[in-house]
């Protein structure tokens, strides 16, 4: 049987400094100056959550979503952007890559990163030929934890919902993979604990990429 993986970068890949709080302070400050109520958003909001409300809440006169979508994915962009030199990949994890593709297992890559702030990683870290699509918020309608990015992964690959992985390190992660219908892979390389990926029910949890292997049978 045919088996892929779908890889997160940031924190699944490779270790990489971002200022998540800075940026949701930026995304819902953007808001409050277009007289966008922001109730319910604070910096814990997953940043589709923040253009979810966005979409649902604009008027034309604040400016029109498909505006303000623009300028948030402008200021994220700015974010990832500003500390992309700090990206690291993990230790043995090309090895570990290039020994699943040499089994037959087929990788891609779903980011919330935007294209520039991907290609730029995945080019320091060494890996930027190992995958056979990266899909990243500008490819997608939606960001995780929404799973239409990796719907339209599984498009890409034609394979059964079954015989797919989606592998990353942080719930929103294995919600995407959830509503997707795929197996999802929890790897405590970012900045959760196991315990708390596994409260969220991924079918595993790992502490590395090298583990993968164990886990695909292959």
């Amino acid at each position: 049987m045919v088996v892929a993986a779908i890889f997160d970068i940031d924190g699944t890949l490779v270790s990489f400094k971002f200022d998540a709080q800075g940026t949701r302070t930026a995304l819902i400050g953007e808001l409050k100056a277009r007289g966008v109520d922001t109730s319910g958003l604070d910096l814990s909001s997953p940043t589709q959550k923040i253009l979810d409300a966005a979409k649902a809440r604009m008027l034309p006169k604040d400016g029109g979503y498909a505006d303000y979508r623009s300028k948030a994915f402008d200021i994220l962009d700015s974010f990832e952007l500003q500390d992309i030199a700090s990206t690291k990949p993990f230790p043995g994890i090309r090895g570990t890559l290039t020994g699943l593709k040499a089994k037959g297992v087929r990788l891609a890559v779903l980011t919330n990163s935007g294209r520039k702030a991907a290609t730029r990683s995945l080019t320091i870290a060494g890996l930027q030929d190992l995958f056979e699509f990266v899909l990243t918020r500008n490819d997608t309608e939606t960001m995780k934890p929404r799973p239409e990015g990796l719907l339209q992964a599984l498009a890409l690959l034609s394979l059964p919902k079954e015989s797919v992985y989606y592998v990353g390190d942080t719930p929103y992660d294995v919600m995407a993979a959830k509503g997707a219908g795929v197996r999802s892979v929890s790897v405590a390389t970012g900045s959760y604990a196991p315990d708390r990926l596994a409260s969220e029910g991924p079918d595993f949890v790992i502490s590395s990429i090298s583990e993968l292997g164990g886990v695909l049978e292959i």
